[in-house]
């Protein structure tokens, strides 16, 4: 049995019920790519700056506080302990300002098509 009258065969029934799964197919795609691009990357990107700001953050705490303890004895033995405390929280303060003004003064930026390139994707 070879279908040589298809034409006769399809009905408008048939017709409307293949549009509406190409439909769900072309709607579950779109959805698929604006959750990859719009919502799994950016919180990709942001997980993985956040790990590294983990780690060095704790590096940071770990040499500051070796420092800063380091620095208090230094200066203790030219000043009374309760200065040198005074100063070395100073001091601390002066350089977490730094690091914080250093880390967010770069805006993330995400990797995400234009409108412009969408629309101009598929021609020459």
């Amino acid at each position: 049995m070879e279908p040589d009258s298809c034409d006769e065969d399809v009905s408008v029934e048939s017709d409307l019920a293949t549009t509406v799964r190409y439909l769900d197919l072309w709607l579950r795609q779109k959805t698929d790519l604006f959750l990859q691009h719009y919502v799994f990357e950016p919180f990709d990107l942001l997980g993985t700056r956040m790990m590294y700001l983990v780690v060095v953050l704790t590096l940071l705490a770990t040499a500051a506080l070796i420092m800063v303890v380091g620095v208090i004895f230094l200066i203790a033995t030219y000043i009374p302990l309760w200065a040198a405390l005074l100063l070395s929280g100073l001091l601390a303060l002066l350089a977490a300002l730094i690091i914080v003004q250093v880390f967010l003064k770069k805006p993330i930026v995400l990797q995400t098509p234009t409108a412009r390139e969408m629309m101009n994707r598929g021609k020459p």
